[in-house]
């Protein structure tokens, strides 16, 4: 990518000069190479701190008179979008009306942000993270995203990363580093290289956007390279099967979550969802087995609810029942070679789901995630809310 070097009045590249935005920045003695840019003195060992400095050699950004660059400052939407469309050299054509309208009609022509985007138009309030990952994705071309994915989208590629191990805070506001650090790693994807990606925030983000996280926390099972097809993998999840109910609306059951955790991952952020493991347990027969350290497995944990039970009798449980379908072999009291029940003895960490293998043998070459009513006689409705080829 060319470096860009701005001078006079089209040096002004994060704010504008108007007093109701903020301080008009100072321009920085840009040299041919990074070394020669002018040092703010409050980036020195900051984490962007790279980031900072080609960002201001690139032109798109810069300080403030007093030798500043507040870094750890909010960013708001209209900031964003003019670092933005500045970084990817878009035609800006002058307009009037507020100093952002044109760079924001850049922004709408080249296809990075949509009307809409935003909950409202309020373009001096701070960018969320969320808002963020909808203008990073779509810089790098991609159109087709549901609603909530585009933090996935964004953790998957590495354009951003989680705020804490597991979480992705999608209404936290975004500062000057953060948003730098974004905008260096789309360039830096435009220029054909592949990032590294948080593997906690890819999850957070799977689970944020269609309430699970299988697909990557368990990538080799649910989402392996045999699930190319539409109807595999990832896309076989689909929102609507995660309601499961009767014909007559009798019985209406809700899945508001399935998280999976890597038992061989003392790190995994949700391992604080188990009981501690002399309380949590999987069954072989109504036999309660203790979870050995190096068992490898996943744990599936249920999160449901019955939304509709106009049958109380007929449906005493108030959740659904969770399976995974597909395992050859019969069960093994010795090994966790099926999808088997677990059972926590702590009352305050009551939990429902499955422990399965990692490693096994496949009946016919595939798995199905299943949920289906609890019947007390009544009959049984149910959802497949996965299959996976393997």
């Amino acid at each position: 990518m060319k470096k860009v070097i701005l001078t006079g009045v089209a040096a002004l590249t994060l704010f504008s000069a108007q007093a109701s935005i903020g301080p008009q920045p100072a321009k920085a003695a840009i040299t041919d190479e990074i070394k020669g840019i002018q040092k703010f003195k409050d980036i020195t060992d900051h984490w962007a701190e790279s980031s900072i400095m080609q960002a201001i050699n690139r032109g798109y950004v810069d300080g403030f008179p007093d030798g500043k660059f507040l870094p750890n400052n909010t960013v708001t939407r209209a900031e964003f979008v003019k670092m933005t469309v500045s970084a990817l050299a878009l035609k800006v054509d002058s307009t009037s009306g507020s100093w952002y309208t044109p760079y924001v009609s850049a922004a709408q022509s080249a296809g990075i942000y949509k009307t809409g985007d935003f909950a409202n138009s309020d373009w001096t309030k701070p960018m969320s993270r969320e808002e963020m990952s909808k203008i990073a994705v779509r810089a790098l071309g991609v159109t087709d995203v549901e609603d909530k994915q585009w933090m996935y989208l964004a953790t998957k590629n590495g354009i951003i990363t989680g705020t804490a191990p597991g979480e992705i805070s999608p209404e936290g506001t975004t500062t000057r580093a953060q948003a730098i650090a974004v905008i260096e790693r789309v360039l830096s994807i435009k220029d054909g290289k592949t990032l590294a990606s948080d593997k906690y925030a890819v999850a957070a983000a799977e689970l944020y956007w269609h309430k699970t996280n299988i697909f990557t926390v368990a990538e080799e099972i649910f989402n392996g390279p045999k699930n190319s097809n539409h109807r595999f993998g990832i896309t076989s999840w689909k929102q609507s099967n995660l309601t499961v109910s009767a014909p007559n609306g009798s019985v209406q059951g809700r899945v508001n979550s399935l998280i999976a955790i890597d038992w061989n991952d003392p790190k995994d952020p949700n391992r604080k969802l188990l009981p501690s493991k002399d309380k949590f347990f999987w069954l072989y027969g109504g036999q309660e087995m203790k979870f050995a350290d190096n068992a490898e497995c996943y744990i599936l944990l249920l999160d449901s609810e019955l939304t509709v039970n106009k049958n109380p009798q007929g449906y005493r449980t108030n959740r659904l029942a969770l399976s995974v379908r597909g395992y050859d072999g019969a069960p093994s009291k010795d090994k966790i070679n099926q999808a088997m029940p677990i059972l926590s003895t702590d009352p305050k960490k009551e939990v429902y789901g499955l422990v399965i293998p990692k490693k096994a043998l496949y009946y016919n070459g595939s798995l199905q995630v299943r949920v289906e009513t609890i019947t007390a006689g009544a009959p049984v409705y149910q959802k497949r809310l996965a299959v996976s080829e393997l």
